[in-house]
């Protein structure tokens, strides 16, 4: 097995990448249960509102579909516009989703829809998910570190090794071996042994 840095530096990217992804997946997974539900509940009003644009924008394009009058590029947009405004509940609740997790990971505050309880409580139930974010972060750079500061690969190999991580998924570099080409002109020639 051919060890080299860069192989190294793709093992340890691959295995921090997997647990951060574990965590996020954690982190929305608490999100899609405790955030999103909140706001949909904050949103319900919203509701007949759509409906009552998308019905709007039904009928309008309908009507114009009767009349042969829907061709119209700003007749379309404006059909569209509505069916657009009727979503506004799905967009908001997006936009505040993503907010509110920014608001979690970064321990800064958030004021909007009846929230700020709810956001404490999720900063508490997810300190130690964010924590374990942060702290993966911090060790994939030090880990960067120690392969850099490594003479060889081999070097870099062994004190990951004497640090605690587990390198049995590692693989190391592919051997590339020089491709064998075939000459058209003998060799003798620059040789000097042509007959």
């Amino acid at each position: 097995m051919k060890i080299t840095k860069q192989s190294l530096y793709d093992f340890v990217e691959k295995k921090v990448s997997g647990k951060q992804e574990d965590l996020t997946n954690e982190i929305d997974s608490y999100m899609e249960l405790n955030i999103k539900t909140h706001l949909e509940n904050e949103l319900s009003g919203i509701n007949h509102f759509a409906k009552k644009l998308t019905k709007l924008a039904d009928e309008l394009e309908t009507t114009m579909e009767n009349v042969n009058d829907y061709e119209s590029w700003s007749r379309k947009s404006r059909v569209r516009d509505l069916r657009y405004v009727s979503k506004i509940k799905n967009d908001i609740i997006g936009e505040e989703t993503h907010k509110i997790k920014q608001a979690i990971l970064n321990n800064s505050n958030y004021s909007k829809y009846n929230a700020d309880k709810l956001i404490d409580k999720a900063k508490k139930d997810l300190k130690e998910v964010v924590s374990k974010k942060e702290n993966l972060f911090t060790l994939k750079r030090e880990l960067d570190s120690t392969i850099k500061s490594s003479t060889t690969g081999k070097q870099a190999y062994d004190a990951l090794i004497k640090l605690g991580i587990d390198m049995e998924d590692f693989e190391g570099a592919e051997s590339q071996l020089p491709a064998i080409q075939k000459l058209s002109v003998d060799p003798c020639l620059v040789n000097g042994n042509c007959n």
